[in-house]
């Protein structure tokens, strides 16, 4: 075998392949004897079929076979003893490809292009400098937040007079035009979401009820969203137009649910591995979980503006037409990737491609790695939170190891586990050594800027 190395530009490389029958041949003849025993034809007893036999059928299906296997192993073979950093894929040059006769051919000749990565010089500094949000967390949100879980914790009750925020049960009765009772027309008892509801006059309407009234109501307005009017009239939505949009309403039981009080009960079904003795460390509590929530919005914006940053920094030249070429070649059976759509959306690919490349430069440079100590430690960890979120005792650790290696069996569920450990260093290696320019917002101006910025982005030019 004999591999020639081209340079075609600063970062493409053509490899001019040789292959002779010392090669290929002993996989060949090896392929060809295991087929034999395993060959079943009429007037012969399995395995005896003659191999003059076995070659005329598979003979030259086993060796365009074999020669594709060695060639593929050598060029990458190659491309690991030169440590050559490539890009992607070695394409075929299909074009200076001879055609190849199977049946007389024993020597061969293939060609193979290669994208090589750009040199990186790029190290992390304070002198890189990139924006990072900080969310105050506003009184309102911590308010609602602790309104909802006392209502989420709290017992039901059932009074005797409707109040807005209760859940109203009944029957639906279709009317008329002239808003009386259909005596045919749809009729059906469900639940009705009054602190759902988005007019206001049939909020007024359905308070200060008792079993046994009634009310007229446009449903449709009142519920605004068909697929829920649907569900409440225990019908399917492509039905609707078939019966009207007012209903009367009467009511047989009100349902209500008392918020939960602030006590030890409710602090240790929400934090439970927390020492929380009053209302002053409940909130601050809230308010700590309502900030790392952000967080993850935070620090998505604060990674994309990273790459964006360092990405422009690092200039990278990379080989444009062979990449273009390997996305159509490797998703060559999806019609979606057609060359106008690589040309379109190139600049996107090139971005993804240098990101990655300087990512794996900053991981290697820092030597960053995630161990198996530390996936099993992630992974105990988040059965803890499973548990204790629904209110489950710890799990000892059989249970925790067992989980381990139930996730760890699972090759695709633990790569997950690692690229997100993965995440969470280069996240933090960007938070260290950049240049954080901090910005104080609350959520709402947060999710507006971000709104606004990435409407503008995206907007054609």
């Amino acid at each position: 075998m004999n591999i020639v190395q081209e340079n075609t530009s600063e970062l493409t490389a053509t490899l001019k392949v040789q292959l002779t029958p010392q090669d290929y041949q002993e996989k060949v003849e090896k392929e060809l004897k295991d087929l034999q025993k395993k060959a079943q034809m009429p007037g012969f007893r399995p395995g005896k079929v003659p191999m003059g036999m076995v070659k005329k059928l598979y003979g030259k299906s086993v060796l365009a076979e074999e020669v594709n296997k060695v060639l593929i192993d050598s060029v990458y073979e190659y491309v690991k003893e030169k440590e050559i950093n490539i890009l992607g894929n070695p394409l075929p040059i299909h074009e200076k490809a001879a055609e190849i006769d199977w049946d007389n051919q024993k020597d061969f000749e293939f060609y193979f292009e290669i994208g090589i990565s750009p040199q990186i010089n790029l190290s992390l500094s304070d002198g890189i400098e990139v924006e990072y949000h900080k969310i105050k967390i506003q009184d309102s949100i911590v308010d609602d937040t602790i309104k909802d879980i006392q209502r989420r914790y709290g017992s039901m009750t059932s009074p005797e007079v409707s109040e807005n925020e209760d859940v109203l049960f009944g029957e639906f009765a279709e009317l008329d035009g002239e808003g009386n009772v259909i005596e045919d027309g749809l009729k059906h008892k469900s639940n009705l979401y009054t602190q759902y509801l988005k007019d206001d006059e049939a909020k007024e309407k359905l308070t200060g009820m008792k079993a046994g009234d009634a009310v007229d109501l446009d449903l449709l307005k009142s519920i605004e969203d068909e697929t829920e009017m649907a569900s409440t009239l225990g019908v399917k939505k492509e039905e609707l137009d078939q019966y009207g949009k007012n209903y009367k309403f009467t009511l047989e039981r009100i349902s209500r649910i008392q918020p939960a009080e602030f006590n030890e009960d409710l602090y240790k079904k929400v934090a439970p591995d927390k020492d929380i003795k009053d209302e002053a460390e409940f909130r601050e509590f809230i308010a700590e979980q309502l900030s790392k929530q952000y967080q993850a919005d935070v620090d998505k914006h604060f990674k994309n503006e990273a790459v964006k940053t360092l990405v422009e920094k690092a200039n990278l030249a990379i080989p444009e037409d062979f990449l273009k070429r390997w996305l159509l070649e490797t998703n060559k059976d999806n019609k979606e990737i057609t060359p106008e759509y690589v040309e379109k959306e190139f600049d996107s690919f090139a971005d993804s491609f240098k990101w990655q490349l300087i990512e794996n430069h900053l991981i290697k440079e820092h030597q960053i790695e995630v161990k198996h100590e530390e996936v099993s430690e992630h992974l105990k960890n988040f059965m803890r939170q499973q548990m204790a979120q629904y209110g489950q005792p710890d799990p000892d650790d059989d249970t925790l190891n067992d989980f381990v290696k139930r996730i760890a069996s699972n090759q695709e569920e633990l790569k997950k586990v690692y690229d997100q450990l993965f995440e969470v260093k280069v996240m933090n290696l960007l938070k260290e050594n950049l240049k954080l320019k901090e910005k104080e917002v609350n959520f709402d101006e947060f999710v507006n800027e971000m709104t606004e910025k990435y409407k503008n982005q995206n907007q054609p030019q």
